[in-house]
């Protein structure tokens, strides 16, 4: 199995999940889901294209949760006396 092609689903969901706002940071799991609905088109469902990409959604979904949790809170700044 191409541990690759993980690691990028995985490292696209991390930096989605840390930098993206809003809705915007799943959009890296249409990437698994383009490439199998090709590979599909090309050579047919079968059991294993199913399973990889079971893996590849959770590897990137994975991958969003933890950028969400590692982006820092913006905390709403006030004014500071003596500054301008």
């Amino acid at each position: 199995m191409a541990v690759i092609a993980y690691l990028l689903f995985f490292l696209a969901g991390l930096g989605f999940g840390y930098a993206a706002i809003g809705v915007w940071k799943w959009l890296p799991l249409a990437f698994p889901l383009l490439l199998a609905l090709a590979a599909a088109a090309n050579e047919g469902v079968d059991g294993t294209m199913l399973l990889r990409l079971a893996v590849a959604l959770l590897v990137t979904a994975g991958g969003v949760v933890l950028g969400m949790v590692m982006a820092p809170e913006e905390q709403p700044r006030r004014a500071e006396p003596g500054w301008r």
